[in-house]
This record gives structure tokens, sequence and C-alpha cells, in this order.
């Protein structure tokens, strides 16, 4: 073979694989182009063709496979996003504590317990020209209609299949000409800040609210430094047939945060600074059953005839602030020199729950349960391969603190009334793995036995609840 030949079949490989990797070229342009070839010199006519045919193969294979997923024209981009959880998770509670009951026996606590559970979820984010974002999330969860603070799946029921929700299923608007302000719609992530304490105050982060949500910004300083934010939810929680008086939730937020440093997208200090109110509506109704598909307890609730239910509504102040200080730039034993400090303070100032009388529970001693309160440290940050980071929250939560309906699932044996520390630590493998500890220490606050909702245990006594958990991100 001369050299002649060598070079044209290198060169012709090369003109193969651009064209078929190319799937924009048109075959116009195709036959154009080798025709040129062939009025050269570099191409015969023979080769050309034989090229030609591969190329007809290759375009036809790609257009199959284009033809397989179709979507709107209007659709400017869509991003598909997942990961599944493993999750092994030991309860274990002090048997024997405070004394004894009417009959002389020992107050006894609940059982032991270790589980296995999943978590599954498939999310997809679809954008509409530049102003209108779509997303939805396919979860795992107990059996319908859902838990409204998990999405966990446990291992049980004999190899039972196990139901898929609805999590997120809401759409963002955002004119280009008004990038101060967002309009969510729909059933949505928590479109209210918060830190990410190892255990939530307010929100479970897995509770997915229903309605409508405004979120502003403004932005100032010579390199944008400083942000302005508001955050507002209307969300309705529940619909009633026999009158008008339906359920809702409204949060109205505001804050402000500061960035320092020479680079803004990665600051040395970051201050994040946020309060506002939380204020259920018709969440106490003397003619219905207990406000809230969710398994938390803690709250007081009261009995009309046959009816229990809260004593009344909820109006939660609050004031939620975070502090993360880059060290040094340089990686700490492989993860960011990052240091997180995030704090909280909730009360409920109802009247009803802050006046409490002997007289709703018996013999009761410590009635008014309004105040929650916690504090978390947090070094590293475990986002890719090699990075690590631990965290510890001291966390105290009274009975009548916020809605327990929606906090935190994992605190105590899930809501209000629980004093205590969490330790979490976490370590990436990989960038798409994740192995995680989580261990809660906590113990009831009041004895209101709250007419059976309040049944956390009894005051004093211990839980230790431990989570190892490992996470896929797809």
């Amino acid at each position: 073979m001369n050299l002649r030949h060598i070079k044209n079949g290198v060169f012709i490989l090369g003109i193969g694989a651009a064209l078929t990797w190319s799937g924009a070229v048109r075959a116009q342009s195709g036959d154009a182009l080798l025709n040129k070839l062939i009025e050269k010199g570099v191409l015969t006519q023979r080769e050309a063709n034989k090229l030609r045919e591969d190329m007809d193969k290759e375009s036809a294979q790609t257009v199959e496979a284009n033809n397989k997923i179709k979507v709107a024209s209007w659709i400017d981009q869509m991003k598909w996003s997942g990961d599944l959880r493993l999750r092994s998770e030991y309860l274990g509670f002090e048997n024997h504590i405070n004394g004894k009951d009417s009959m002389g026996n020992w107050k006894a606590g609940n059982p032991d317990r270790l589980r296995f559970r999943y978590r599954l979820r498939l999310g997809m984010e679809a954008n509409f020209v530049d102003w209108a974002t779509l997303n939805v999330r396919l979860s795992s969860g107990e059996a319908a209609p859902g838990d409204p603070v998990s999405v966990n799946q446990s291992f049980n029921d004999t190899f039972k299949k196990k139901p898929i929700n609805i999590d997120v299923a809401s759409i963002t608007l955002q004119p280009p000409s008004w990038d101060w302000i967002k309009i969510i719609c729909g059933k949505m992530d928590i479109p209210i800040w918060q830190p990410k304490f190892n255990s939530p105050m307010a929100y479970d982060f897995d509770v997915t609210p229903e309605g409508i949500a405004e979120q502003i910004a403004f932005k100032f300083g010579d390199r944008e430094q400083y942000k302005l934010f508001g955050n507002f939810g209307q969300f309705a929680l529940k619909e009633f047939s026999k009158d008008s008086n339906d359920a809702y939730l409204f949060d109205l937020q505001g804050g402000a945060e500061a960035k320092f440093g020479s680079d803004m997208k990665n600051p040395r200090l970051r201050l994040t600074g946020a309060g506002g109110v939380f204020i259920t509506q018709n969440a106490a109704r003397t003619n219905s059953t207990l406000l809230g598909d969710s398994p938390n307890l803690g709250n007081a609730v009261g009995i009309w005839g046959n009816t229990t239910n809260f004593l009344a509504d909820f109006t939660v102040a609050y004031f939620r602030s975070e502090a993360a200080w880059l060290i040094s730039d340089k990686p700490f034993l492989g993860t960011p020199s990052l240091f997180t400090v995030s704090g909280e303070y909730d009360k409920n100032i109802a009247d009803v729950y802050d006046k409490l009388k002997g007289s709703q529970f018996g013999a009761v001693s410590n009635l008014n349960q309004t105040v929650g309160w916690t504090i978390q440290a947090q070094f590293g940050e475990a986002k890719k391969k090699g990075q690590w980071q631990v965290a510890y929250q001291y966390k105290y939560l009274e009975a009548d603190a916020v809605w327990d309906a929606i906090t935190d699932s994992d605190w105590g044996n899930g809501g209000t009334d629980r004093k205590g520390h969490v330790v979490k630590v976490a370590y990436n493998p990989l960038d798409w793995w994740q192995l995680g500890f989580t261990g809660f220490v906590t113990e009831k606050i009041s004895n209101r036995p709250n007419s059976g909702h309040n049944t956390q245990g009894v005051n004093g006594q211990d839980e230790l609840r431990i989570q190892v958990d490992s996470v896929f991100k797809f």
C-alpha cells in the first residue's frame, strides 16, 4: 500500500467520523461535501458511495433514537435527578422511669425497635422558555394517602409491592424583566428558608406544602454581596365539604444575607438571618376529627363530645440564622475547611396555649409549653468524592412551641415535647455515594398526657435513635 492510499484512508476515516458524530449535518450538506471530495480526487466514486451508505444508516438510527423521546417544542431544557437511600434504624427506650401508675406498677416505655427502610425519589425539571420552570418528583412512602413528613418505606409486609407518591408537582414563574420575584404554585418544596439542621424545628425537610408561595430578593452592593429577601406562603391544609371553614397555613418571612471575601461565589464568610411568623387557620375545629394526616405527636388537644382536636390555632413567631466561615482555601483532610453555626428560636404566642389551666389536664405540673430553641455547629461539607462533615446539635422543643404535624418526624418518636442531642457524620466515597450516621439522644419534657396525643413517653424518659444511611445519587 503506497503513502497516498494511507493518507486517503486516514482522511476518509476522519471525514466519516465527523459526519457520523454530527447529528445536525443534513443529507444535502453531506452530499455536497462528498461531491467536492470526489472532484478534488481525495475520494473515488466507490468510496464516496460506501461512505454515503454508512452516513444514511447512522442518520436513520439517530432519528429512530430521537423519536423515542418527544417533548413539546416550547420546552428548552429537561433535567432528571434522583436518589436512593438505604437505612438501618434502631430505636431504644428507657423502660422504667419517674414513678408508678395508679395500680402501683412502674410506668413502662415503648419497646425497642430495629427496622430497615429505604427512600426513593425521581425528579424532573423542565424549563419553558426563560421564565417558567416545571418541577415534578415522585417518591416512595408508606401506604396512601401518604405521610406528609416522611417518604421512607419500611421493609415489611412479606415482600408486598410498595406505593409511589406524588412528592412535588409545581410551576415556578419568574418573568425575565422581574428577576427579583418568583411565584410558585402547586405542591412544592419548602419555599421558606431554614438552616440545614440535623433536626429542623418547624418544617420536616420531607414536607412539600400545597398552595401558592412568593419569593422576592433584592441584591445590592458593588459586588452584590448583600441581599434582602422575603418568602411568603399561603398553603391549603384541608377542605371540608360540610362547611366553608377550610383549614390553611400562612407563613410570612423576611431576612437578609451578607457575604464577605474576594470571591462572592465562594465567600470567606456568609451571614444569613430571617424572622417571621406562621399561622394556622381553622386547625382547631370542634366538629371534625383531628387535623393533620401525620403520625407526629406532642401538641395539646381537647375533647368535645366524640371529637378530639387541637385547642386553638397556632401563631408561631420565629427567628433563625446561620453563619458559614471558610477558615482556609485549602481542604482539611480532604474536606472543605468550612465551619457553620446555626440557630433558631420559636415562640407560640397564641393565648390559649400560653394560658393553659390545670383543670384541662388534671394533675400536671408543667402546663405551658410554648418555647423552642436550638443551636448547631458543623465542620466540613460532604458533596464530592473524599469530602466529609461532622455536626452536633442541641434542640429544645416544648410540646406546643410549633405545630407537631409538620415538624421533624425523626426527632424523638416524631413531633414535639423533646429535648436532647443530635450527632451526625457523613462521608462521600464517591461523588454519587454518601455514607451517613445520625444519633438522637432525647428526653421527654412535659408530663402532660394530653388525651393520648402527647404519647411521646413518660416525662424524663430517655430515647436513643440511631440511623445508618447509604445514599446513591443519580
